[in-house]
């Protein structure tokens, strides 16, 4: 036994797990296998990103300039090298809880689906 545990992962692994696609799943697991490695880095914030927004935010909305990100973005850098049409506006975004209200606001849903993610964000 370990003499002292680290929580690495424990989150995204629940998320994958409990939410993720058996696809989604697969490959989260392979990439997990070298998280030294950026690009496995990526492609896991990548499948936790969808995994929220498609079953907790619901927010389509697509990256824009508003995130101080936005120029230089590595998660949109890298769903562009893997031909992604989705760029949607992530949780990495500093105003993407404003922005997520709004959306909320106008399309008529509850953003209390969104309460854990956006106190581990807060």
């Amino acid at each position: 036994m370990a003499k002292e545990y680290l929580p690495v992962f424990a989150e995204e692994i629940f998320i994958v797990n409990l939410y993720g696609t058996d696809e989604e799943i697969d490959e989260f697991n392979e990439l997990m296998k070298e998280t030294q490695n950026e690009k496995n880095l990526m492609s896991m914030t990548l499948i936790i990103e969808e995994i929220k927004r498609r079953n907790f935010l619901k927010m389509d909305w697509h990256c824009c300039p508003r995130c101080r990100y936005h120029a230089n973005c590595k998660i949109n850098w890298y769903r562009g090298e893997r031909q992604m049409n989705s760029r949607h506006c992530c949780t990495y975004c500093q105003d993407f809880w404003k922005c997520h209200t709004q959306y909320c606001k106008l399309n008529n849903l509850s953003d209390k689906s969104s309460e854990i993610c956006k106190q581990k964000h807060a």
